[in-house]
């Protein structure tokens, strides 16, 4: 068993193909999803995966069923972060069921659980104690065994749709980030959190012709020479006319170091295009990185496995001059509809930009949960001014590196509260090559507040009325700073329920955009004046020596 920390769940699928559209889709699905994610490694996804076995009932295996639900339950009674009785999951996952047969039922009739079909008994077994994790398990397999038998719409059903079934109804007496994911969409999240196999260009779609939208920087696909625009006409022997994009996507997968036949049309060229090109590892950009006058933007889309190493190259450049010989004001590191990802890759990135301090604390029910994370002392950005974007859609990790950056008076934040997204999952490696992702902590931003629910907020808010109306971006162009919420009533919020929560929140409210620009101007004002941007930066003090 492997596992793997995450701070939010998957915004979507990343992948080294992707279409415009899912790119733009991300957002939304974000809040019907959780992340990435957050430890210990994860195995790399090389290949697509495995071809469906034309048969589901010759893939069903009594001995894996009860692997499967072991290795949940044990993990559940283990790190979940608050203890759940193991027999209610059990029951309530069985009872799932009903979605694929509405003639099933499981209760529990004083200590046994008995099972039936159409009104008709078909079972019955004695109800192991609550936190028997095997017991449950053996029991559950031998439900399902029997429910298969007995019933042929279950036993028609997909084996992976069967235990995604029942593991969904389970789960739901557990909070709405903790879930389990097939393997099909264990691999892609894998994907997006480690990387894959692949060649390295992003897809789109135009006039049902599935062209290179881009192609990624130093991955085989650029040192092999196909081009933006390119358009596809074969992938490994196969015509793409007619394919979805996701069959597409999978062609072009693979296990690092095999080949795959790659055949084009091109402008200019008088005859289609081909190329041999061996698959490498692929780890999806989440850094991008540009120069307006003498402001460096710095956009973070998510944090997975590179995340840290991008952004500090990233720094390395603007600390010597490759971003232009201009002299830079400052940074402007954009978070805005950042949905998290990886826990230890959000304190790599906050640990970028501090010299010293507390960066996070963790706190849950096992042992290994409560941690401290500290800066190292290197500050990559050499004090350089920093101005974070944050937005109602900058989530998990996003808001660590954002809570950490303004309690240790490190940055400015500008822009609207966040998603509030302050727990941290432990991602287990199932053995059907699933996932279960299990909330096992909750983290503190370096002041001692919860994040969970709350949120951070920025240090100047521009959804309110003021800003809306450009006032709040032309205020500060002229040297004055208004509009800034009272941070240290986050102390005063964390300490009440959900409603105190809510409350503090209409001084200033969600905003999903990210492209306000708004925020933008806000930030260069901020920038371009070092005694506005110092009295800025100062607002975030309070809080923290309060809790010193």
């Amino acid at each position: 068993m492997q596992r793997n920390h995450d701070t939010a769940r998957p915004a979507g699928r990343a992948a080294d193909v992707e279409s415009c559209a899912e790119r733009r889709d991300r957002t939304s699905r974000f809040r019907r999803l959780v992340v990435w994610p957050l430890g210990l490694a994860v195995a790399l996804v090389l290949a697509a995966g495995a071809a469906q076995a034309a048969n589901p009932k010759d893939r069903y295996s009594a001995d894996a069923a009860r692997k499967l639900f072991a290795t949940a339950l044990d993990n559940i009674n283990a790190v979940y972060i608050r203890r759940i009785k193991l027999g209610e999951f059990a029951l309530d996952a069985l009872k799932g069921l009903t979605a694929v047969d509405s003639g099933f039922a499981a209760e529990r009739r004083g200590k046994r659980i008995a099972l039936s079909v159409a009104n008709a008994p078909i079972a019955e077994y004695g109800a192991p104690d609550e936190d028997d994790a095997g017991g449950w398990a053996e029991l559950m397999a031998k439900a399902l065994g029997a429910a298969r038998t007995h019933s042929f719409a279950i036993n028609a059903e997909d084996p992976d749709k069967l235990f995604k079934t029942v593991f969904d109804a389970g789960m739901a007496v557990l909070d709405k980030y903790s879930r389990y994911a097939p393997p099909e969409f264990a691999r892609e999240n894998r994907a997006a959190r480690e990387g894959f196999g692949g060649i390295g260009i992003r897809l789109d779609a135009e006039n049902d012709i599935i062209i290179v939208q881009s192609v990624l920087p130093g991955t085989p696909a650029e040192k092999a020479g196909l081009k933006a625009r390119d358009r596809l006409l074969q992938i490994a022997g196969k015509r793409v006319a007619g394919l979805e994009m996701k069959d597409v996507v999978s062609l072009t997968r693979g296990k690092i170091g095999t080949t795959v036949a790659i055949e084009v049309e091109r402008d200019g060229a008088d005859k289609p295009v081909k190329f041999d090109i061996k698959r490498g590892l692929i780890v999806p950009p989440t850094v991008t990185v540009s120069r307006s006058d003498d402001v460096v933007e710095i956009k973070v889309s998510s944090f997975n496995h590179d995340t840290g190493v991008n952004l500090s190259s990233a720094l390395e450049a603007v600390r010597n001059g490759k971003n232009g010989n201009a002299k830079t004001a400052g940074i402007i590191l954009d978070m805005r509809a950042n949905p998290g990802g990886l826990l230890d890759q959000a304190v790599v990135v906050s640990d970028l930009f501090l010299a010293s301090g507390q960066i996070v604390s963790t706190r849950g029910r096992h042992q290994d949960s409560t941690q401290l994370f500290n800066a190292s002392g290197r500050d990559a950005a050499r004090n350089m001014p920093v101005v974070v974007l944050v937005n109602g859609t900058s989530a998990s990790a996003a808001e660590i590196v954002a809570g950490a950056l303004q309690d240790r008076g490190r940055a400015v934040l500008v822009g609207t509260s966040t998603f509030g997204k302050g727990s941290v999952q432990t991602v287990i490696r199932m053995p059907n090559d699933g996932e279960l992702t299990l909330t096992w902590a909750h983290f503190h931003a370096p002041s001692g507040y919860s994040i969970d629910r709350l949120g951070v907020f920025p240090t100047i808010c521009t959804s309110t009325a003021l800003a809306a109306t450009q006032g709040l971006a032309e205020a500060l162009e002229q040297g004055q700073l208004r509009n800034v919420v009272d941070l240290t009533q986050r102390r005063a919020a964390d300490a009440f329920a959900d409603k105190g929560k809510d409350e503090l929140h209409k001084a200033c409210p969600y905003q999903a955009g990210a492209d306000s620009d708004v925020d933008m101007r806000v930030a260069k004002a901020l920038l371009h004046n070092p005694d506005l941007y110092q009295r800025a930066l100062k607002q975030s003090l309070p809080s923290l020596a309060a809790r010193q």
